[in-house]
């Protein structure tokens, strides 16, 4: 008996997994797209290295599921539930990895989320690193506050005009 409500919780979960996932793909292909489409003024590069390792032991927990499942025959569903749930998450991972960031025409794209004009409150600027802040709370709100970002040193001026022009408009 505890089994079955143990199988049914996972393929519960899997299925809650998929559908969370599949919004969150949808935003990231969007962003994506957005970011295609548009003329980019200047490239930014994410700092954060943590999706890579996430990643890595995604990798290391899905062998660890295909050994469980070769080893133990019994326990299909509540390994294949754990397969799918590894796959999304690996999916996400591996789609804000390929995620870029810039400044465009149209707006900042920064790390899974696009910040138009309009919306752009301030920024922070240390050597070659910058922080935007995306609501008229500023520096006074975490929500609205980007991760830092880096940017070539050759493109400052240039990143300080572009910045200067749109915000608070």
């Amino acid at each position: 008996m505890i089994d079955l409500i143990i199988d049914i919780f996972f393929v519960l979960l899997a299925a809650l997994s998929v559908a969370w996932g599949a919004v969150v793909l949808k935003k990231l292909i969007a962003l994506n797209r957005r970011y295609k489409r548009a003329i980019v003024l200047i490239p930014l590069y994410k700092r954060s290295k943590w999706p890579i390792f996430a990643l890595c032991i995604l990798a290391l927990c899905l062998i660890g599921d295909i050994v469980y499942m070769a080893l133990i025959p019994g326990d299909w569903l509540l390994t294949l539930s754990v397969l799918v749930i590894i796959g999304m998450l690996a999916s996400i991972l591996a789609m804000m990895i390929v995620t870029k960031c810039a400044v465009l025409d149209s707006g900042v794209v920064v790390p899974y989320r696009f910040i138009e004009w309009a919306r752009l409150y301030d920024f922070r600027i240390e050597g070659t690193t910058i922080l935007f802040f995306g609501n008229d709370k500023g520096f006074d709100t975490m929500g609205a506050a980007t991760v830092k970002l880096d940017f070539d040193e050759a493109n400052l001026e240039k990143l300080k005009f572009i910045l200067d022009k749109y915000k608070n408009r």
